[in-house]
């Protein structure tokens, strides 16, 4: 209770004590280079940068969220960071300026720097002038310490600052810790960096980490949290996501049994790797697992290079309107409505047994069943959706290498009637006849290639129109072009919406002959 009344003091203090605003060096030091996505006031003048992390899906889907694999493929760590799936949607939409209404990629925000001693300072009601030593990392904290600033934090933004905040569906942002998968898909780089590279072990390959980090090195940190922004960033414009302050997250520690999330909750858990940390324990997958509490003291864990990155987000249920929206979503996506085509479909017939079925192991077995065939279904429209963006990127790819074949086509024909032209004005005819030769049989060569880069596209389009809904293309195409987008592949994006084109034309002419099919790509 006594804790409770000194967080509600200076919570108040907070409030009444005179604010002089900071400098931005102190707040976003990148700012010159490239200025936060967004700045968020605090306490006695503060405030805190936040970078969006976009989350492709499609935002018009209530239930739509992107499935990415995280972990690495590490036996020495696999009981903590094997390989495994995990699920992510961000609660603003990208097209609408935070307002829920429109359409788009899902996102959430990020804190652009570990909480500094500065921040910390304010968000306990010190509102001491700020100084050059404020850009430190804030250290020395515990979870709960941790979620307290967090609440603080949320408390003083919806009372002070509420038209600053973002908001989904109408409602305002809070500030909260992040959840693992969060931090780790943020600091691989999200949607912003190339998928080849998203797997790797850091952001940046085969560079020097200790432009990226401080760690326990020679020249790096000598074992002391450092200020915030002074590495490279990772191409999201996060910094300092590996080294200096080991990031505490808001879900406790689990086991990875092979591939998934192990049935006992543990502890804290701490992400990133810090000043103590050596190079081989920095990588976007590493976590630690620490004990709550202390077992000598019984009070809570605090560790000296302890810290904070703060994330906005968003509850899910904003409206009785969303709430309805999320609940017919589900029954559709679960089969479980009354219409015709639930006399074939397994799950309302399932359900039809379970209403009728009086043993209470045979009701139990039958919903063990229920929940079997959903999930299957689930991991299928997730395998479909994948598979609709993989021959989408592979059509792209198609229409690209028909477009160099075509070049080359041409070149060689070029060099063709060249030669014959100096055939003919009787210079070296013998020559010039052998080289029209080769480049005859090198051009027969590549219409044979032509002609398969041409049976694959026929064959990525018949996919596309046959097997997969013209709901779910669409909803592949705008998550597929918004990824390319962020990662910076402006000419595959412009050759996927080609192919896009050439889908619709398809569509109308399924029996399109191999000249116009063609002819339609090159266009």
């Amino acid at each position: 209770m006594k804790r409770l009344l000194t967080c509600l003091f200076l919570f108040c203090a907070v409030r009444v004590m005179a604010q002089t605003e900071w400098p931005l060096d102190l707040i976003d030091p990148a700012h010159e280079e490239m200025p936060a996505d967004l700045i968020l006031p605090m306490p006695c003048g503060a405030a805190m940068a936040f970078q969006k992390v976009t989350v492709p899906v499609d935002a018009d889907d209530p239930m739509a969220d992107r499935r990415v694999r995280l972990g690495q493929s590490l036996d020495r760590t696999g009981y903590s960071d094997y390989l495994r799936p995990a699920y992510l949607r961000g609660p603003f939409r990208e097209a609408d300026g935070d307002t829920g209404d429109g359409s788009g990629a899902t996102y959430f925000y990020i804190a652009r720097y570990e909480l500094t001693q500065g921040q910390y300072r304010a968000l306990n009601g010190d509102c001491a002038a700020p100084k050059r030593a404020d850009r430190v990392a804030q250290g020395g904290l515990g979870w709960f310490d941790a979620v307290r600033l967090t609440q603080v934090y949320s408390q003083w933004l919806l009372q002070e600052a509420p038209d600053r905040l973002p908001r989904s569906d109408g409602a305002a942002a809070f500030v909260r810790l992040p959840t693992e998968a969060e931090w780790e898909y943020a600091t691989r780089g999200g949607a912003r960096i190339d998928a080849t590279k998203f797997s790797g072990l850091t952001f940046f390959g085969a560079g020097d980490l200790r432009a990226y980090a401080r760690f326990q090195a020679a020249g790096s940190s000598r074992g002391k949290l450092g200020p915030i922004g002074l590495r490279k960033p990772n191409p999201l414009g996060l910094f300092d996501v590996y080294g200096n302050a080991e990031e505490l997250m808001l879900d406790p520690f689990r086991l990875n049994a092979i591939g998934r999330a192990g049935g006992q909750v543990g502890g804290i858990v701490t992400r990133g790797g810090s000043v103590l940390s050596s190079a081989d324990q920095i990588y976007s997958a590493q976590r630690t697992e620490y004990p709550p509490f202390d077992a000598a003291t019984g009070l809570p864990t605090r560790g000296a290079t302890f810290g904070v990155r703060m994330v906005l987000s968003s509850h899910i249920a904003t409206s009785d309107e969303r709430l309805r929206q999320i609940r017919e979503r589900w029954i559709a996506m679960a089969g479980a409505g009354e219409d015709a085509a639930a006399e074939v479909d397994p799950v309302a017939r399932i359900s039809r047994l379970i209403n009728a079925e009086i043993d209470p192991r045979r009701k139990a077995a039958l919903d063990d069943l229920k929940l079997e065939f959903r999930r299957s279904r689930d991991r299928a429209q997730t395998a479909l959706q994948q598979s609709a963006r993989a021959t989408l990127l592979a059509g792209a790819v198609f229409v690209d290498s028909l477009d160099e074949n075509a070049d080359e086509i041409e070149n060689k024909a070029a060099n063709i009637r060249l030669l014959i032209d100096l055939q003919r004005a009787g210079n070296n005819s013998r020559v010039y006849g052998r080289q029209v030769e080769k480049h005859v049989a090198q051009i027969k060569q590549m219409r044979q290639m032509q002609s398969t880069y041409l049976l694959s596209l026929r064959a990525a389009l018949e996919t596309l129109t046959t097997d997969i809904g013209e709901a779910e293309r669409r909803a592949a195409y705008d998550v597929l072009r918004e990824e390319l987008s962020l990662s910076g592949r402006d000419q595959t994006l412009s050759t996927l919406d080609r192919f896009w084109a050439d889908l619709s034309e398809y569509a109308a002419r399924p029996d399109i002959s191999s000249t116009d099919l063609l002819r339609t790509a090159l266009e």
